[in-house]
């Protein structure tokens, strides 16, 4: 046997310990569609940071944007089937996969955006976060939600002028229903291709956040933001039930325990980002326009039954939201 150098013998001892270390670091992958300045990447990053300390190191979370590991509904199945571990979606992504959630489609559901956080933050959000367990997710937390108005190139005040107008919603019962009440057209188009369809007048408006105006430049091609407030899209954190039951449990309890911190941060970065695109779009000249919102409200009431029939236990939800709204 050929004896090896006393130094080659020492090296080979303390190196040992290293690549031992460097085997067992799980990696989990986290997927979202945003682009790496939103408040899916803020919250995302951050959870990585705390799970990362809180396990030494043994366990690391790479959050992949912009549709990197698929769009909402791809993502969906990836956490149903194992594929993916953790996910940011929208809760309208949700309806074709658990019906119930469509209740949170039904137009000016909450009062106000300040009184949706709240709730869905609470033990009414906990309660639709149990709708995800028995189809393979888990829902970790509710996060931000984005108060829908109308970007549009043809202003409105009133019902009578809204009426008949071609506008892109997400294509959700509750969205699709809402404007037809309304008297609207709800027109299919593609995201990516509505920047380019509001230029045109292939429709005459749309859907969206304020802060989807600045960050997708729908400033450029708009003239005028109609404060309808209609919906209020719940975002949600969600784990793969077979990947997450599959971790030991110290790992899963790091990472329900940095959950809350990386919501708080998330929440907070959007808060801000809101504000700004508030802020920002008056700068750009857009005309802000407050309408009364009862008529509309009066007028879109019919599409509860509607919206509602799709939901096996919609109206037990609605009553339960309801009372929740009121003990708030």
């Amino acid at each position: 046997m050929i004896a090896l150098p006393r130094r080659t013998l020492g090296l080979g001892l303390i190196a040992a310990p290293f690549v031992a270390r460097a085997q067992a670091v799980t990696e989990l992958r986290l997927g979202h569609v945003l682009s790496e300045q939103s408040s899916y990447h803020v919250a995302g990053t951050k959870l990585s940071e705390l799970v990362e300390a809180r396990t030494n190191g043994r366990v690391k979370i790479v959050v992949f944007a912009n549709s990197a590991l698929g769009g909402e509904l791809r993502l969906i199945q990836s956490a149903r089937t194992g594929a993916i571990d953790l996910m940011f979606n929208s809760q309208p992504s949700l309806e074709n996969t658990i019906r119930d959630m469509g209740v949170l489609s039904l137009p000016w559901l909450f009062d106000s955006y300040e009184q949706a956080n709240i709730l869905m933050q609470g033990p009414m959000g906990q309660r639709l976060l149990g709708l995800l367990e028995p189809v393979g997710m888990i829902g970790l937390s509710w996060f931000n939600l984005f108060e829908r108005s109308v970007l549009t190139n043809r202003p409105f005040t009133n019902l009578a002028e809204a009426r008949g107008l071609k506008i892109r919603v997400i294509q959700s019962p509750g969205y699709v229903e809402t404007y037809r009440a309304i008297g609207m057209q709800p027109t299919p188009t593609a995201y990516a291709e509505l920047f380019l369809a509001l230029q045109n007048g292939v429709v005459d408006a749309a859907e969206l956040a304020p802060d989807q105006m600045i960050a997708d430049r729908f400033v450029e091609v708009i003239r005028h933001y109609v404060l309808t407030k209609t919906h209020q899209l719940p975002s949600v954190l969600i784990a793969s039930r077979s990947r997450f039951t599959g971790l030991p449990a110290d790992v899963q309890a790091a990472i329900r325990e940095s959950v809350p911190a990386a919501i708080t941060e998330g929440l907070a970065y959007y808060n801000r980002f809101r504000a700004e695109s508030f802020v920002e779009v008056r700068r750009r000249g857009i005309n802000i326009i407050e309408p009364d919102l009862a008529p509309f409200k009066a007028a879109a009431r019919p599409a509860y039954d509607a919206i509602l029939a799709n939901a096996p236990n919609g109206r037990a939800l609605l009553a339960e939201i309801e009372a929740a709204k009121a003990r708030a």
